[in-house]
């Protein structure tokens, strides 16, 4: 079922993607993992969430502890709870492990070392981000391999403006980056997906159309994997979640 709807050997980010959601009541909050497409959502897997951490002004807090399957709205995801106090970032690393293409086109989310008639294979890292309200320390680099920075406070921002984010891998500005846009919940057709493109500092302009949730993804492929024996390339996503105000 996964290998269906994956896509890992392009760079439809929306097929693929690791990204975090909140729910419940302020005392007793739920950071979500979600994993797949709004229409498509295969099981999110606890033990792939290699940490996953509150992060306030001045003090971090590891949700991992607590992280357990469960389900929501009938999708299978991971989930913790917390004290959220409004101004938090979350944020989590995904270890989607090797994916590996047999000579007949199936896929298997293996790797090679098994797989006598490979055709192809590859490795995928998944970060994402939320921000639980206005205030939360956006801007903190995390040291992610791909990593969504906002220049502004995307909590504060409000339809008809233009969210600027800078787009880094391993630390360095992205160039000629595409990020694009969704809300996490609602499925967008391939046709009508928007994509922002960095320009050589890695920044790119979002427009902000709608309030509510807001979804950014980003990709980004690298040939040859940093494990080549087991991989020919390293495929890197990364979201970030907010909501906007009216």
């Amino acid at each position: 079922m996964i290998v269906a709807w994956l896509l890992a050997w392009s760079q439809a980010a929306f097929a693929h993607d690791v990204w975090l959601t909140l729910d419940g009541e302020a005392a007793s909050r739920r950071v979500i993992v979600n994993y797949g497409h709004p229409d498509d959502r295969p099981p999110a897997f606890a033990d792939k969430v290699l940490d996953l951490d509150a992060i306030g002004a001045a003090t971090t807090l590891s949700l991992r502890p607590g992280l357990a399957a469960t389900a929501v709205d009938g999708h299978q995801v991971a989930a913790s709870l917390f004290v959220d106090d409004g101004h938090l970032l979350l944020a989590a690393r995904y270890d989607n492990g090797f994916w590996t293409r047999l000579a007949d086109g199936e896929t298997r989310n293996v790797t090679r070392r098994l797989v006598s008639n490979a055709s192809e294979s590859l490795w995928s890292g998944k970060f994402a981000k939320a921000l639980s309200g206005p205030g939360a320390p956006f801007a903190r680099l995390l040291g992610h391999d791909l990593e969504l920075v906002p220049l502004s406070d995307p909590a504060l921002a409000r339809p008809g403006e233009t969210l600027k984010l800078r787009v880094l891998f391993r630390g360095q500005p992205l160039r000629d980056a595409e990020i694009e846009r969704g809300d996490g919940m609602t499925a967008v057709q391939e046709q009508a997906i928007l994509k922002f493109k960095t320009d050589a500092d890695g920044v790119a302009g979002v427009p902000i159309v709608t309030a509510g949730a807001h979804m950014l993804v980003i990709d980004h492929r690298v040939s040859p994997s940093r494990t080549p024996d087991q991989a020919d390339a390293d495929l890197f996503n990364a979201t970030l979640w907010f909501r906007t105000a009216n």
